[in-house]
């Protein structure tokens, strides 16, 4: 019997060969739509598809991309995921890899330290979207760097985002 990865993929079904098709599309829309449907459909064979757009010129491809990855590979996809979030200077894209990595990172302590430096982004909508996340984890690091980032935070969109954060952990 051969082992699991020797097998090839199957092939995408017809609904995932019209959402890649999409993806092409010169209407940005569309091609959000194509990846919103990979991303429900989650079928493996799509992955290299996907795959083609995470280096795309489009801030908007390569933040769509990310996010289908992480829904598609799941735990496999996270070491990226986590390296985009280092690495890309776009806040967008930043923002989704972060959004991706949330269901994917439970036990995870590399996920863990990403999501509390990413309460320290220079970008605000980065920093809301890890205040979100943090303030979910039931872990003593997380409640710490979130009241932290509530005795530092001087944008008022945050501050919001950090009010809701603070009821949730149960601080008033």
């Amino acid at each position: 019997m051969a082992a699991a990865e020797d097998t090839p993929a199957a092939a995408p079904s017809p609904k995932a060969v019209e959402a890649i098709r999409l993806l092409a599309s010169s209407d940005p829309y569309q091609r959000e739509l194509g990846f919103l449907r990979l991303e429900a459909l989650r079928e493996p064979a799509t992955v290299s598809a996907i795959k083609r757009y995470v280096d795309n010129r489009n801030l908007n491809m390569r933040a769509y991309s990310l996010r289908a990855l992480a829904a598609i590979e799941g735990t496999q996809a996270v070491p990226f995921l986590l390296e985009r979030l280092r690495t890309d200077r776009e806040p967008v894209v930043r923002r989704a890899a972060l959004l991706g990595l949330e269901p994917l990172a439970k036990g995870n302590s590399e996920a863990l330290a990403a999501f509390l430096s990413a309460l320290r982004d220079h970008d605000t909508q980065v920093r809301m979207a890890a205040v979100d996340i943090v303030s979910r984890i039931d872990d003593p690091k997380a409640r710490a760097a979130l009241l932290e980032r509530n005795r530092r935070e001087h944008r008022r969109d945050v501050r919001r985002v950090l009010s809701m954060a603070m009821k949730r952990i149960g601080q008033p």
